[in-house]
C-alpha cells in the first residue's frame, strides 16, 4: 500500500482524534504524497455560534452532501439524469467502509462538483439537484 492508502484506511480514527483534541488542520507529507485535512467547528446550540458547513442553497436546487470524510466515487450517472430521493448517485470510501451518497430530493442531477478519486470532507457538497432540470 502507498502512504495515502494507509492513511485513508486510518481516516476515521485520525478524524476522531483530531476532533477529540480540537485539531482543525493537519497536513501530512511523504515524498510526493500529501494529505491535508481541515475540520469545520462542531455545530453548537447557540445560533450565534453556528458555522454552516455548506453555502446556503436557493429554492432552485438541493445539495447532495458527502456522508463522511473519504474518497469520492461517482456512480456514473451523467448530468441531467433524473433522480428520485434516496437514489444512490455515488459512494464515499472511508477506510474499509463504502458509504452511499444518495439523492436528497427528486429532480435532475447536476454535474459532479468533485472529481472521482478526490478526498472529500464531511458534508462537502458533491452534486446539486435541480427541481425542473
Amino acid at each position: 500500500m502507498t502512504f495515502l492508502e494507509d492513511l485513508l484506511n486510518e481516516l476515521p480514527e485520525l478524524v476522531g482524534r483530531m476532533r477529540r483534541h480540537d485539531v482543525r488542520h493537519l497536513s501530512l507529507e511523504n515524498g510526493a504524497d500529501t494529505l491535508a485535512l481541515a475540520l469545520t467547528p462542531a455545530m453548537t446550540a447557540n445560533p450565534d455560534q453556528t458555522h454552516p458547513v455548506a453555502p446556503p442553497t436557493t429554492t432552485e436546487d438541493t445539495p447532495i452532501p458527502s456522508p463522511e470524510m473519504g474518497v469520492f466515487h461517482s456512480n456514473g450517472l451523467g448530468e441531467k439524469h433524473p433522480v428520485r430521493s434516496g437514489e444512490i448517485v455515488g459512494f464515499v470510501e472511508a477506510g474499509s467502509l463504502r458509504l452511499p451518497v444518495t439523492a436528497t430530493a427528486d429532480g435532475v442531477l447536476g454535474p459532479a462538483l468533485v472529481r472521482d478519486g478526490r478526498v472529500v470532507g464531511y458534508h462537502d457538497v458533491l452534486f446539486r439537484i435541480h427541481p425542473d432540470g
